[in-house]
């Protein structure tokens, strides 16, 4: 009897501890609901100490017990009550080896388009933090902020056709982009480190003279092996009023066996062959442009983006002022599951060209637009870390692409229609910011 009651003691002892504990962890909820009705509920019952982060049509709110019982009145809503000592943590990632990778001892929130939202407490927080790289942004969840806007669906029924920028656009070659794409991918690999790296910036360059642009190799060092990028201009003709308009792509490509087999027709044959698209589209028009226009073709992304780094470092202090626009194509091809869509991604400095490019999009392309002001893991980074104004357009289905730097990275898997409306896009840019730059404002 004794012991009976001796036991007895010990498992009240326990439910009252793990009351104890579930009454300390109940303070503090993440739900997570559509952002729609997220901001309307935040309006309505909240107390103003609740926070969110918006990624997309999804609002994560981190609040206190009174706003979480009003918003399991909602449906579909999830909810995780947050233990002592965890902390919400944002993984913003270009990498979907990352994106798809198991991190221990946290609870996942959120994960899409290249975003992780994660439950982790001190100990599992270091292991995530040991994931920052170049392609790979660690950080505490950013609280009352958008991360990724809500899509927003343009549509072909109100493409403007008849105006000048319009007829502009329509010039657009995608046979010789495709045919551009084909003579990269079948250079079997651009990987930096190999010979056929450089004689991918040779090729290019031959391709972009035949244009009639001035060209020229700027060489840089990827640890102790030297390789070079790639600069076509076209000089403004009034340069000192509205400066340089970039057109940028990584040319360099990778694989599971990157020194000989590394087509990298999304990544980015995609991208790089885009930039010379619009290099001829320029070219063909006729038209001089107001601003200097660069064509620049980056190696070493994959290690680093080591290119785009070293353009940046050789930038004298009078020459970045000069920068009124970067345009950063970086994966154009995929898309498996319609609609068409695309991802905008700038930092939030730079929220005025992004908001252009999204009237731009409205006006003369076809396609779903996710916007996110989380940059990271590409060539405008190093651009925007300068405060230079810098945009990437990818496309939204990067995460989930099963050949991303793989030996099966191949013209097969290229979604023309994509191509094409995301150069409609960087055309339109173009064409606003170097060659009508006068009506910008």
């Amino acid at each position: 009897m004794k012991n009976f009651v001796r036991a007895g003691n010990i498992v009240v002892f326990i439910v009252l501890m793990l009351a104890c504990a579930t009454a300390a962890m109940a303070g503090q909820w993440i739900q997570v609901v559509t952002s729609e009705t997220g901001y309307e509920l935040i309006k309505k019952a909240g107390s103003g100490s609740e926070t969110f982060c918006q990624l997309g049509d999804v609002l994560i709110i981190n609040s206190g017990d009174v706003f979480n019982d009003q918003i399991l009145k909602t449906d579909p809503v999830n909810v995780m009550p947050v233990r002592p000592g965890e902390k919400l943590y944002l993984i913003t990632t270009k990498d979907p080896a990352v994106f798809n990778m198991v991190f221990p001892g946290t609870r996942t929130v959120y994960r899409d388009m290249g975003f992780i939202v994660l439950l982790a407490g001190e100990t599992a927080a270091m292991n995530l933090m040991s994931k920052q790289t170049d392609f790979t942004k660690v950080e505490l969840l950013p609280g009352n902020q958008v991360v990724l806007s809500r899509p927003l669906t343009t549509g072909i029924t109100r493409i403007k056709s008849e105006d000048a920028l319009a007829k502009f656009i329509d010039k657009l070659d995608m046979p010789a982009f495709m045919q551009d794409l084909t003579d990269l991918v079948d250079l079997k690999t651009r990987y930096s480190y190999v010979s056929q790296g450089q004689k991918a910036v040779d090729h290019c360059e031959e391709v972009l003279k035949e244009m009639g642009y001035a060209t020229s190799q700027q060489p840089y060092n990827i640890g102790s092996s030297r390789t070079n990028n790639l600069i076509a201009e076209i000089k403004g003709s009034d340069e000192d009023k509205f400066g340089q308009v970039l057109i940028v792509g990584h040319l360099d490509s990778t694989s599971e066996s990157p020194r000989s087999n590394a087509p990298g027709a999304d990544d980015n044959g995609s991208g790089a062959a885009g930039v010379m698209a619009l290099a001829r589209l320029l070219h063909e028009s006729g038209i001089k442009p107001a601003a200097t226009v660069k064509f620049i073709l980056f190696m070493g992304e994959e290690q680093g983006l080591y290119g785009s780094k070293a353009y940046v470092k050789a930038l004298s202090a009078t020459e970045r002022p000069t920068i009124k626009a970067v345009f950063n194509l970086d994966m154009i091809g995929f898309d498996a599951v319609a609609p068409l869509s695309v991802m905008i991604e700038t930092s939030s400095f730079n929220r005025p060209m992004v908001e252009k490019m999204q009237k731009l999009a409205l006006d003369y392309a076809d396609f779903t637009i996710h916007t996110s002001f989380n940059a990271w893991g590409s060539d405008h980074a190093p651009f925007l870390q300068a405060k230079i104004p810098a945009v990437l357009t990818i496309e939204s289905e990067f995460s989930s692409n099963p050949n991303y730097h793989k030996t099966t990275d191949l013209i097969e898997s290229i979604n023309q229609g994509l191509c094409l409306q995301i150069l409609r896009l960087n055309a339109a840019a173009m064409y606003a910011y170097a060659i009508d730059a006068g009506r910008l404002n």
